[in-house]
């Protein structure tokens, strides 16, 4: 039997809410109708229509201020199965950035589906420098009016303060060759004024100039977080103000969707002047341990403050070694990491691949105490992990020892599909992919600051793990690489970058089956493709728009030569075909370069022709024969069909 309030929801698309339906043996109470008005009827209406068993609800439009949560996130749900949640025309407020906005947890096949989640006030901060001293390592700040002005406040910021990002104060952009400052303490000099200190260790006040922009980030909080999920999507949902990961999901099955979502700036607070130089804290859409990869189709993030996509998984480490058994920590408890069966590469403390083995048996084991545990910042950093597993493998691996790291390919988010996006203007990345068999096709990544589409692993950051089965199609990459990071040390030094973390020579060619099919590459400074410690590469029908105008060193920290279009090292088994350099600027002396251990690269020689600006379009046969013909007189490298190495 349909009870009244469940037929007025499913006929109506309103909802009507008692007090005696929000919980079991609540006293009865006058009726109230959801709206803006009763924010706080959000939730229990939510949760009584799916323990109705209405299979959805549709929450009527308007603005809801949300009440103040008592726990971590202002809307909690928990395993819920085959529900709809709609709120088309529908914001969110949360006033509290310390509190995270949307969680599910162990949720399977929920859609959620046009909602705007905003965080009011915006929760980071930005201002203008007035002063730089670089003899002791500070500048001066004035926060701009209208934002926050609490910046020594630890329990809205930071107890350990964290980097802030130059910005263009004529286009709000960030700035062109800075890189972000590491801060180690902020003092309060005056009403709206801060002294900003380098770290010690870190003393990069590099280009900064009086009159720049600076923007700092927040207490990092999800928006959206899907907890031990599958199968669900996330559709024409819109992220304003974000306070951190603005999408984020972490282990459990995986395979989610997130379909026509946004994530966009805020306008400008009351009283301000500049606009927003951020829409978010951090990433835009995190994908951890998932094992299967996520599915984003038609989304567009704007002016993140970390990395576009994110799609990785996570290192545990070898704690004892006998023969087959393994004993492993984790930094963090996931209940899908390692299951029988999963495919591990195990990784000794400088970057070298030492093998790989298959999982038989896992056994928790709750009472095992590490005699040690390495500072290594890995996740770890010296503190205990909280949970410990007996692994048995298929065969040993020789040279396994205390602190080696281990990957869990089948817990890296594997099988994941990135199509029809846009990602633009944003801190970092457009995209750092580290899973398998993933489809990365036919998106626009214009100006994120330290590249496009980078395929890398991370130990540094904690973050699994290589690539293997990649299809990287019909993607535009424009304007990207210009900032944020120590550039002569910046591994990933391509617009695109196939690489490892290490230039270690025991370094495997770890990433493999990588085809790069008919991308645009426009405008970009620098290496525009880095390929390293990968192997089975196909480069095909890519063009290269404007490339290398100006000179741009970043990679030469680790010798890369910054004046090749294409840069290559610990690689093998490459394959280059009619690809395309279009009006190429006078810092390109070489279409390809190699580094150390490369072999079996063909095609380096005839796989480009060179265009004047405007020829490609036009291009006859004649016309492709005399710019080939170009292109083979240019200094590329020597005895490029057979094996070679430095």
């Amino acid at each position: 039997m349909i009870t009244s309030w469940c037929k007025y929801l499913l006929f109506s698309g309103s909802i009507f809410v008692g007090a005696a339906a929000i919980s079991a043996g609540s006293a009865a109470a006058q009726s109230k109708l959801l709206g803006p008005d009763n924010p706080g009827e959000l939730m229990p209406a939510i949760m009584h229509a799916y323990h109705s068993g209405a299979g959805q609800i549709v929450i009527p439009p308007g603005v809801y201020k949300l009440p103040e949560p008592t726990g971590g996130f202002y809307l909690a749900f928990e395993h819920l199965k085959n529900f709809r949640i709609i709120g088309k025309a529908v914001t969110l407020l949360r006033a509290d950035p310390t509190k995270g906005g949307i969680n599910f947890t162990d949720c399977r096949n929920v859609t959620l589906d046009g909602i705007t989640l905003r965080c009011d006030p915006i929760p980071y901060t930005q201002g203008r420098i007035l002063k730089v001293n670089r003899q002791q390592h500070f500048l001066d700040v004035r926060i701009n009016a209208g934002y926050q002005v609490d910046l020594t406040n630890t329990s809205r910021f930071s107890s350990e303060p964290s980097g802030c990002t130059i910005f263009n104060p004529q286009n709000f952009r960030i700035m062109s060759r800075t890189q972000d400052i590491n801060s180690s303490k902020v003092t309060k000099i005056g009403a709206r004024e801060f002294r900003i200190y380098a770290h010690k260790t870190k003393p990069f006040l590099g280009s900064a100039r009086v009159g720049e922009l600076l923007a700092f980030r927040s207490l990092i909080r999800e928006d959206i977080a899907l907890d031990g999920c599958s199968d669900m999507c996330i559709q024409n949902v819109t992220i304003m103000a974000g306070t951190g990961f603005c999408y984020h999901e972490i282990g459990g099955g995986g395979n989610n969707r997130y379909i026509n979502d946004s994530i966009v700036f805020p306008p400008k607070p009351p009283g301000a002047t500049i606009p927003p130089l951020k829409a978010s804290n951090a990433d835009g859409l995190h994908s951890s341990m998932a094992r299967h990869g996520p599915t984003v189709i038609g989304c567009h993030f704007e002016g993140t403050g970390d990395d576009g996509i994110a799609i990785h998984g996570t290192y545990s480490m070898l704690q004892h070694a006998n023969g087959r058994r393994w004993i492993v920590l984790l930094p963090w408890h996931l209940k899908s990491y390692i299951q029988s069966g999963d495919l591990l590469k195990l990784y000794n403390q400088h970057d070298g691949f030492l093998g790989q083995a298959r999982a038989v048996t896992v056994t928790p084991l709750a009472d095992y105490q590490p005699k040690r545990i390495p500072a290594i910042n890995m996740g770890f950093d010296g503190k205990p992990p909280q949970y410990c597993y007996s692994v048995i493998v298929n065969r040993p691996i020789a040279g396994a020892r205390y602190a080696d790291r281990i990957s869990d390919t089948n817990a890296n988010g594997s099988g994941f599909i990135v199509r029809n996006c846009v990602i633009e203007h944003n801190r970092a990345r457009g995209m750092i992919i580290k899973g398998d068999n993933g489809v990365i096709e036919n998106n626009i990544i214009n100006g994120s600051s330290v590249g496009g589409i980078e395929v890398a692993p991370e130990f540094w950051w904690n973050e699994a793990g290589s690539s293997c089965h990649l299809l990287i199609e019909g993607n535009t990459i424009e304007h990207v690489g210009y900032a944020t990071l120590n550039l002569p040390y910046c591994f990933q030094a391509g617009a695109m970058s196939i690489a490892a973390h290490s230039t270690s020579r025991t370094a495997a060619f770890d990433h493999s089956g990588i085809a790069i099919i008919d991308n645009r590459f426009v405008d970009n400074n620098g290496i525009n493709l880095l390929l390293a410690d990968t192997q089975d590469v196909l480069v095909s029908g890519n063009r290269f728009i404007n490339p290398m105008r100006n000179a741009n060193n970043r990679g030469t920290g680790f010798h890369f030569d910054a004046s090749n279009l294409i840069w290559m090292q610990q690689c093998k088994d490459v394959l280059l075909a009619d690809n395309h350099v279009v009006n190429p600027g006078a810092a390109m002396k070489k279409i390809v370069g190699v580094g150390a251990q490369v072999r079996a690269i063909k095609g380096a020689n005839t796989g480009f022709v060179v265009h004047a600006a405007g020829q490609i379009q036009a291009a006859t046969p004649a016309a492709v024969d005399k710019t080939r013909n170009a292109a083979a007189a240019m200094p590329i490298i020597q005895a490029t069909d057979t094996p070679v190495a430095k």
